[in-house]
């Protein structure tokens, strides 16, 4: 889930240090390999994904500029997160040629320099699927189906993500879940920007609305019966692909969870926007994501 799961609770020092080992990690990789400025772009599930493969080993401790320059940790050995980066850079492709199918003016020479950065790790064919079923979700989007309907080219691509960084194996569902997680929320926290910019909604455009206010008590029951089952399906999954974090991994996931399901609820209830969400939604536009509990 793109900047969906973060630290929505008050961590131990020792597990603020691990994920922060990650994290930091995953920042200085991007620099390494693309520039400073990609360090702003940094995608937390990428973060989530490099700790279910990876153990934590030797720390460094560095002082951060973008942080006021406080303590913080990395790697001391990052070359690991090499893959990682690229998996970053690959996502944030993926965010700027959906705005592209949308209609937003791109520059060709933008796709250009990102596609010759990500044949240095994946191969063709794969960077061609990719592009494929980004725009499968597009033409999907045209139509008017179900609102499950609309999540199976996303689902696709985090099978094709599971194959890559899970080749040990999965669970069959976990992409699955994922992909309905990351389209149900986007499509919740988005509507009333969606509506106003008439972009394409799942909901508005499955249950025929132009408000949240008027889908019926049955459709808002459905999306969170949606919800839940695929947060459990998820929960009940993470540890059979974490080979190290066990813990944290699922503590992050569970905290994640509960967080957003409380603020979808409340938003299909004729509440507003959490704060938090409300900037994810902001800086996920940017190539840049939500506040945690904490600040990293």
């Amino acid at each position: 889930m793109y900047g969906y799961i973060s630290i929505y609770f008050t961590p131990t020092e020792e597990e603020r240090k691990s994920y922060l080992y990650y994290y930091c990690g995953l920042c200085h990789s991007l620099k390494e390999n693309f520039g400073e400025f990609y360090r702003l772009t940094t995608v937390k599930e990428v973060v989530f994904f490099s700790m279910l493969n990876n153990p934590v080993e030797s720390f460094n401790e560095f002082r951060c500029p973008y942080v006021g320059l406080k303590k913080r940790f990395k790697p001391e050995n990052n070359s690991f997160m090499t893959p990682y980066a690229y998996l970053n850079l690959l996502i944030i492709y993926g965010k700027l040629l959906d705005y592209k199918l949308e209609g937003k003016p791109i520059p060709k020479k933008i796709f250009n320099k990102f596609e010759t950065k990500l044949l240095e790790h994946f191969d063709p064919m794969t960077i061609k699927e990719y592009n494929h079923l980004l725009m499968k979700q597009q033409k999907v989007e045209e139509q008017n189906l179900d609102l499950d309907d609309y999540a199976k080219p996303s689902q696709e691509i985090m099978e094709m993500l599971f194959e890559k960084f899970f080749p040990q194996g999965y669970p069959a569902t976990m992409p699955v879940v994922i992909a309905y997680l990351i389209y149900l929320v986007d499509s919740v926290y988005d509507f009333d920007k969606d509506i106003k910019k008439r972009n394409f909604n799942a909901i508005a455009s499955s249950f025929g609305v132009k408000k949240l206010e008027e889908l019926t008590q049955d459709q808002k029951e459905r999306i969170l019966f949606t919800y839940d089952l695929c947060s459990k399906e998820f929960v009940e999954n993470i540890g059979e692909i974490a080979n190290f974090n066990k813990y944290l991994v699922k503590k992050l996931a569970t905290f994640s969870l509960i967080y957003h399901r409380n603020s979808v609820t409340k938003i299909l209830d004729g509440g507003k926007k959490d704060e938090r969400a409300t900037n994810h939604s902001r800086a996920n536009k940017k190539g840049r994501f939500q506040k945690p509990i904490f600040k990293i």
